[in-house]
């Protein structure tokens, strides 16, 4: 996690044609945040003290939310879930959202070796 931002999660969302899922809610998203560029496959988006990762995958979509303080994390977090449930047949309430630092998607890449090799996991 960047030194900035004192808060982050990270979520996946299994849904098809993740590439366009990304690319719509990009632009659902638009007029709420500063700027969006690409980097390699990931989208980011700049908001005011914060900032979201979204990561298009074979299986689904990515998504990380860093923030500087915990109002503008949450709303960032309402902002996409919100979205995302008018482009992707998603209900934003089963978006799981997990507490991440260090690598951006490592707590998802962490908590799939775990699912794999501890079959007490859901």
């Amino acid at each position: 996690m960047s030194v900035k931002f004192k808060h982050a999660a990270e979520a996946f969302v299994p849904v098809p044609h993740a590439e366009g899922v990304v690319e719509n809610l990009c632009e659902r998203t638009r007029g709420h945040c500063l700027s969006i560029r690409q980097t390699g496959a990931d989208k980011v988006l700049a908001f005011e003290d914060a900032r979201a990762i979204l990561r298009p995958t074979s299986a689904g979509v990515q998504m990380r939310v860093e923030a500087k303080d915990m109002v503008v994390f949450y709303g960032v977090r309402v902002i996409l879930q919100g979205n995302l449930t008018a482009v992707a047949p998603v209900d934003a309430q089963d978006v799981e959202w997990y507490p991440a630092d260090g690598a951006t998607f490592g707590a998802l890449n962490s908590r799939a070796l775990l699912r794999r090799s501890w079959s007490g996991g859901r």
